[in-house]
């Protein structure tokens, strides 16, 4: 059975409790006032690779990364149809 942590809105009190999913609580259980659901964000842990920004990098080892050459590259490139465009 799932936790559920609640707080009163009449005494803030928060407390936790053990139920299940189709139950609920309806009352606080130090003043008898009303409660509300606490929810909480959930913990994500992403394995692999992909995720972060660093993963599609080329290794820079002081030679200049293999992306760095092919935009040199396709900047030459544009270059020249611009100047070919031109004349």
């Amino acid at each position: 059975m799932p936790t559920y942590e609640y707080k009163c809105l009449d005494c803030s009190d928060v407390f936790e409790t053990v139920h299940g999913m189709n139950e609920s609580v309806e009352s606080c259980p130090s003043c008898g006032g009303k409660v509300r659901r606490l929810f909480h964000p959930v913990g994500i842990i992403f394995k692999g690779s992909g995720f972060y920004k660093t993963d599609s990098r080329a290794s820079d080892n002081g030679k200049g990364g293999a992306g760095t050459e092919k935009d040199a590259g396709a900047a030459e490139k544009a270059e020249e149809k611009a100047s070919v465009g031109g004349e």
